[in-house]
């Protein structure tokens, strides 16, 4: 169950960061905008593991759901910045 919620709070964080990256205005980072999605992964990793759901099934759905959303911000930010 720990591996599952640190996984998500991981994901939560990837996806915080792609978001600012392809942010059309630069601004200063604040930590505090980060923290309800970090919580948001934090509690879906910790759901799965509550639920006793089969970690590879849940990783790979994570997996696939979060690369897309990161590749999808990190394209968005090279688009924008150029």
């Amino acid at each position: 169950m720990l591996e599952q919620i640190i996984s998500g709070a991981i994901g939560g964080l990837a996806f915080s960061l792609s978001g600012l990256a392809k942010a059309n205005t630069k601004e200063k980072f604040a930590f505090g905008k980060m923290i309800p999605t970090i919580v948001v992964g934090l509690a879906v990793g910790a759901v799965a593991g509550y639920m006793n759901q089969d970690y590879g099934i849940v990783a790979n759905t994570s997996l696939a759901a979060g690369i897309t959303s990161v590749i999808e911000n990190v394209w968005k930010a090279i688009y924008r910045r150029f």
